[in-house]
């Protein structure tokens, strides 16, 4: 008879590897099932303060899932209702999704599916929007956000009911607002850009003909975006100094172009009061052309006359063009030297 000895040293180490193993799956499940059950905290929470803010996000269901490597949330049906409009809105979609990676949690990407519908709550909808992607990333802590990007393809919106019409579309469109590096708690800055390509508008003499437009800007002394009353955010906004400064606003429609950049803010008693310089160039001949579509137009041609008697000579694009300043004075609007009228307070 063989007697069998003990195991050797070198044999018991063959399962150290297997066991470490074991340990580190079953110590990243409960830190991922944990992780998962502080998202799902986090949505409960957001979701409750949101609704004491007038929206009401509600879902026909909502999963959690992604295990190992990233946390997934889907929401089937999401609705958001606005109970401070009067009467109040109820905006529904089809599908929304949101993912964040383990190693990255600060960085959220989500998808909207569509069609998204805005009508009165338990009315049928009133306008439709769709899309081929629909696309959202935000970056931050809960409470605190630094950035936040959109981008959409393929945009149409469309006026729904029994007279449903087309009220305009996009090729591509996309918006970037972040919260400025050397922007400190009492002096908020929010820098934004954004871009459109292929935008056609049902709406305007000019509707129809394909638009190109991009907008880079900084808006200054919004502390918050907790949903108060307008006036009251505008009496908030000018007491911190408020300002919104476009470094460039550009709009092209087939030959005709115009650029702008300026600055605008309230007065005390809530005027606007700024100034935005104007360039363009090739308005005439798409007026003209306007015109020759549509008749009449008297009206068109002799503001153009107008606008070319009190513009400077200038060029964009290579292309003999005018330009302007729009000022503001304490509501007071002025194109050059001539008056457009008064604006009334803003509250």
């Amino acid at each position: 008879m063989t007697d069998v000895g003990p195991p050797s040293p070198t044999s018991r180490w063959i399962f150290v590897p297997a066991a470490v193993v074991v340990v580190l799956a079953l110590g990243w499940s409960a830190f991922w099932w944990f992780a998962a059950q502080r998202a799902e905290a986090t949505i409960a929470t957001w979701t409750e303060q949101e609704a004491r803010h007038g929206r009401i996000h509600t879902c026909a269901s909502r999963t959690v899932g992604g295990y190992p490597f990233r946390f997934e949330v889907r929401c089937t049906q999401p609705a958001m209702e606005l109970t401070g409009q009067q009467p109040p809105q109820v905006v529904r979609a089809k599908d929304a999704f949101a993912v964040a990676q383990v190693y990255q949690p600060g960085l959220i990407i989500a998808e909207i599916t569509g069609p998204v519908t805005i009508g009165g709550s338990g009315q049928p909808p009133e306008w439709q929007a769709d899309w081929q992607l629909a696309q959202a990333s935000l970056r931050g802590v809960p409470g605190r956000p630094e950035r936040l990007s959109v981008v959409i393809e393929r945009l149409v919106f469309d006026q729904a009911g029994s007279s449903s019409e087309r009220i305009g579309s996009a090729d591509h469109l996309e918006l970037h607002v972040r919260r400025s590096p050397g922007a400190t708690d009492d002096k908020p800055v929010v820098e934004f850009a954004g871009n459109v390509t292929g935008a056609v508008t049902r709406v305007g003499p000019l509707g129809g003909r394909p638009i190109e437009a991009e907008i880079n800007g900084v808006l200054r002394g919004v502390s918050d975006l907790r949903r108060k009353p307008m006036p009251e955010r505008l009496r908030e906004w000018q007491a911190a100094g408020g300002r919104l400064e476009v470094t460039k606003l550009r709009i092209k429609q087939g030959d005709a172009v115009a650029v702008a950049a300026g600055s605008v803010g309230l007065t005390p008693v809530g005027r606007p009061d700024g100034a935005v310089d104007i360039t363009m160039a090739g308005f005439d001949s798409l007026v003209r052309e306007v015109i020759s579509e549509r008749g009449g137009g008297r009206i068109q041609l002799g503001l153009l006359a107008g606008l070319a008697f009190l513009g400077r000579p200038a060029e964009i694009d290579g292309k003999r063009g005018i330009a302007m300043t729009l000022r503001i004075n304490d509501g007071t609007a002025f194109l050059g030297p001539i008056p457009l009228g008064r604006l009334d307070p803003l509250y």
